[in-house]
């Protein structure tokens, strides 16, 4: 039986808020309306298209941060449970085991499917993690390494931008070709988290961007699935520039579903139900 193929589009920062104030609502971003039922705070299913809310917090005290959350995502292990606490922004050594047993990436690879991890890296990034003694890589890229794929630089052709796209939807048709051709494909757009903490004017922007790539993503018609997912608030409330407690979508659309609805459930939920459409 043919094995399902999904893009996991994973978006920094993008937490959920019904302030007036927050660029969700003030910012027009047509297709992430579309996909979300105009960014609902109740679960959606539309044609084609499955809108669920997630906890970032993990049901642990404190702000959401970037290494449990992702940990938690790509495992399904509540990383912050593990360690009684957040942590970000890169995994250490107990998170970094989780990654290495347990990550999507790796779960795929030793079940023979192929995993393209697409984003791009400065070759001065690669040079400094490469020669550091601590892990300076995201849990993202620190779980295609424990898969065996290589980091590829920004000037590799087989390499995607990971965000600042000229041309956003020629981007995400660019990547909706490429993922034919393998079971599971990663992009990890980190700019909105960025933004959030360092540049909160340019958030309208980068959220303009990331709406036009879906869209160039979608109009390709691939029949590879494209689940979009965060993990932890930040940009939807740019004023203050820290991580928030608010959920975080998950977006489901194209062939392979992620199932109905089940209400609120938080981000452990990701990884089986990537398991379930690679099936």
């Amino acid at each position: 039986m043919a094995v399902s193929r999904v893009t996991l589009l994973f978006v920094d920062g993008l937490g959920l808020s019904d302030d007036a104030r927050s660029p969700l609502r003030t910012v027009s971003l047509p297709t992430l309306a579309r996909l979300t039922n105009g960014f609902a705070l109740e679960p959606f299913s539309g044609d084609g298209v499955e809108y669920r809310l997630l906890d970032a917090t993990l049901a642990v005290d404190g702000l959401p941060q970037s290494a449990t959350g992702q940990t938690s995502l790509l495992t399904g292990v509540n990383a912050a449970e593990v360690l009684g606490r957040h942590q970000g922004p890169h995994p250490g050594a107990r998170l970094q085991a989780l990654l290495t047993e347990g990550s999507i990436h790796v779960w795929a690879a030793r079940r023979g499917l192929s995993v393209y991890h697409a984003n791009g890296y400065r070759r001065e990034y690669l040079e400094r993690i490469a020669g550091s003694r601590r892990n300076m890589r995201s849990a993202f890229a620190f779980a295609a390494r424990a898969a065996g794929l290589e980091l590829l630089e920004l000037d590799d052709p087989r390499a995607h931008r990971p965000a600042y796209w000229p041309d956003p939807e020629a981007a995400g048709r660019r990547l909706a070709r490429e993922a034919e051709v393998h079971h599971l494909t990663v992009l990890d757009y980190w700019a909105l988290d960025w933004a959030g903490h360092r540049e909160p004017e340019t958030v309208p922007a980068r959220l303009t961007e990331l709406d036009r790539f879906v869209r160039g993503y979608l109009d390709a018609e691939t029949d590879t699935s494209l689940m979009m997912v965060a993990d932890h608030g930040n940009a939807e409330e740019p004023w203050h520039g820290r991580h928030t407690r608010n959920p975080v979508p998950l977006i489901v659309a194209g062939s392979t579903h992620a199932g109905p609805h089940e209400g609120r459930a938080d981000l452990t939920t990701v990884h089986s139900l990537l398991r379930q459409m690679l099936a």
